[in-house]
């Protein structure tokens, strides 16, 4: 159960990650942002070390650990400055609902290529989701026109 509730923090966590990430863009600038983030990332994970000090690898180990798995560094920025461009133009929802999706299709990919695994459940899932939030963005599009027409 502690499980669930911590993934649940975790959306959380992400959904507010990307929101406080697009103000800082839209205030000092798309580079700077992504700057800003990764520098308290990089501050938080040494003070997160200097509380696990008893916990960390050794070197020997951490020169084992091969090169792809540092790619998820590089993933990271390119995630945030994409956010960083994204989250001032599209409404926090269909970011969030966009993102499922995406991950969604990639969890597919990963399954089929490393565990031979063909979800037709989840590629199914993500067409729905995506065919409804297209069309829940028509409907919002049509209630904004019809809003406006009633304040003129």
């Amino acid at each position: 159960m502690i499980y669930v509730f911590l993934s649940f923090l975790t959306g959380i966590s992400i959904v507010l990650n990307m929101m406080v990430n697009g103000k800082i863009a839209q205030k000092e600038g798309m580079l700077n942002g992504v700057f800003i983030n990764f520098l308290m990332a990089v501050l938080s994970s040494m003070v997160l070390c200097l509380v696990m000090l008893n916990t960390l690898p050794s070197y020997t180990v951490i020169k084992t650990v091969p090169l792809p798995y540092y790619l998820g560094g590089i993933i990271g920025v390119i995630t945030t400055f994409i956010f960083n461009v994204v989250v001032p133009k599209i409404p926090a929802v269909y970011i969030v609902i966009l993102r499922f999706i995406g991950q969604l299709f990639a969890s597919a990919v990963i399954d089929y290529l490393f565990l031979d695994r063909f979800s037709k459940g989840k590629i199914l899932g993500g067409i729905l989701f995506f065919f409804g939030l297209v069309l829940n963005a028509k409907i919002d599009k049509k209630s904004e026109k019809l809003n406006q027409a009633k304040q003129c």
